[in-house]
């Protein structure tokens, strides 16, 4: 049926023209109108001849009638992530049955595998042709696939949505940016901190660390909370480093391929590569400076605890019995409250030095392969995981942080505790920070996987206590680095 708005100067003029008509009609045959509908898409107009009973005259009238469109076929698209067993999973299903209720023409069908799993899987999957419609990546690994043409540059797609890369925040966006082209899109973010546990300070009458604390500062602290069976720190000259019941900190990795050491290493005075992410500053006197620092507290002043005085013990800092301090991003809160830890504790931003006080953050993204099979489908989907919408939500369940600066308020805890944990884990990113803590954000270079292996070689026997030459081991990484990385960007297709 039409059903076109009628004015009320229409309506007024067709109540004078059927004034007319009825007097007209008084003169004329009954005309019986026989309408016979006609099929028809809404825009276009069918003329149907109709019989007037008794007469030969034939008028003409317009009949409409609104007939739907054949049902678009379902699009399938396969999406692929890591993803831990229990809440993660359910989360990301969730997601998915939301998406699909909101996009009916699309049925998403969800690969998950463990982390490990997913690492180890992905080259075979994406080289052998099986390639998902949307994926993820975490920002160490994304630039090798990126630079072999693996993902989409998203760009386009966002211009035409009217989507900024400013929607973000922007250096989580770097991560997986280049030459103009974004490839990936964050799906959260991960912001770091030093949490501690204030029943072991108090026990040990150690003052809780100021938020513009340094390195010395940290030091300090983590060698007093440091104590042996008969409760003598790790500064005692009787301090027994065999008999360890409690250490300062859990061990931190000193890696270009972690989250946390960047945070030092800038402190100190230098990032790990050069902005043309081929040159390695492996040699800088920051980093070995900072390998060495590493290896002290570990092997020397015995604060952090080895592989092995750490094995079996879950996790180091919650558990509440092997280390003060901890290094770790906002989830720790989120499972420190799901635990239900029984003990007071609150976090600190990393300590400073030289070089100011920095806020590392790190994180992972999706986005849609360059061989999708269906590649508007899976823009679709990843726009809705990394919506503002999906982002809150996400947030407000306390599981991951947010890819936006506009919502960082979302991972706030309802308690206020850990007391200082908007001034580490939201503020520093969100919109309009004037504070002192400065920003970094990872980004791997191409090659990454190469720089591990000498990473192994290296480092490795001076991390485990076995060698004292952070000089030569620093001078044979920045040699074998360099060379790594020019030759991993021969075989790149962007």
């Amino acid at each position: 049926m039409l059903t076109k708005k009628i004015s009320r100067r229409d309506l007024l003029k067709a109540s004078g023209l059927g004034i007319g008509a009825a007097i007209l009609a008084a003169c004329q045959p009954k005309v019986v109108e026989k309408i016979v509908e006609v099929e028809k898409v809404v825009t276009q107009v069918v003329k149907e001849e109709v019989i007037v009973e008794g007469t030969p005259k034939i008028v003409e009238k317009v009949v409409e009638k609104v007939v739907e469109a054949a049902p678009k076929e379902r699009v399938e698209i396969n999406f692929a992530t890591p993803g831990g067993l229990g809440l993660e999973r359910t989360m990301y299903q969730n997601f998915v049955y939301a998406f699909m209720e909101e996009n009916p023409d699309v049925k998403v069908n969800v690969s998950f595998e463990s982390w490990a799993d997913y690492m180890t899987k992905l080259p075979t999957i994406l080289a052998a042709g099986m390639t998902p419609d949307v994926c993820h990546s975490h920002w160490t690994i994304a630039m090798d696939y990126i630079c072999n043409g693996a993902f989409l540059d998203h760009m386009p797609y966002m211009e035409r949505d009217g989507i900024k890369r400013e929607d973000f925040i922007v250096e989580l966006m770097d991560e997986f940016a280049h030459d103009g082209k974004q490839y990936l899109i964050p799906k959260d973010s991960a912001l770091y901190g030093c949490y501690y546990n204030k029943d072991m300070f108090d026990q040990w009458g150690v003052e809780y660390p100021a938020l513009d604390w340094t390195i010395d500062d940290f030091v300090e602290k983590a060698t007093l909370l440091t104590r042996d069976d008969q409760g003598r720190p790790a500064n005692d000259p009787n301090f027994d480093n065999t008999k360890i019941v409690q250490f300062g900190c859990a061990f931190i990795d000193p890696t270009f391929a972690g989250d946390i050491p960047a945070g030092f290493t800038n402190a100190l005075g230098k990032h790990w590569f050069e902005p043309d992410m081929v040159t390695c500053n492996f040699d800088d006197p920051a980093i070995i400076e900072y390998w060495d620092l590493t290896r002290q507290w570990r092997c020397v002043t015995n604060f952090m605890p080895t592989p092995a005085q750490a094995v079996g013990q879950g996790d180091l800092w919650r558990n509440a019995r092997l280390v003060a301090m901890k290094f770790d991003h906002q989830q720790n809160t989120f499972f420190a409250k799901q635990e239900a830890v029984q003990f007071k504790y609150d976090v600190n931003p990393l300590p400073g030095g030289p070089n100011g006080q920095f806020s590392p953050a790190a994180c992972s993204a999706f986005g849609v392969t360059a061989k999708a099979p269906h590649k508007e489908e899976g823009w679709r989907l990843l726009k809705f995981l990394t919506s503002e919408d999906t982002q809150r939500w996400i947030g407000e369940q306390k599981r991951w942080s947010v890819n936006r600066p506009n919502i960082m308020d979302a991972i706030l805890p309802t308690d206020g505790v850990p007391e200082h944990y908007p001034e580490v884990h939201v503020l520093p990113w969100s919109e309009g920070y004037t504070g002192n803590l400065k920003r970094i954000a990872m980004k791997a270079p191409v090659g990454m996987a190469k720089l591990k292996t000498l990473y192994q070689t290296y480092l490795d026997p001076i991390l485990t206590c076995g060698s004292e030459d952070v000089a030569g081991a620093a001078k044979n990484m920045k040699t074998e680095g360099d060379k790594a990385l020019k030759e991993s960007l021969t075989t790149c297709t962007w």
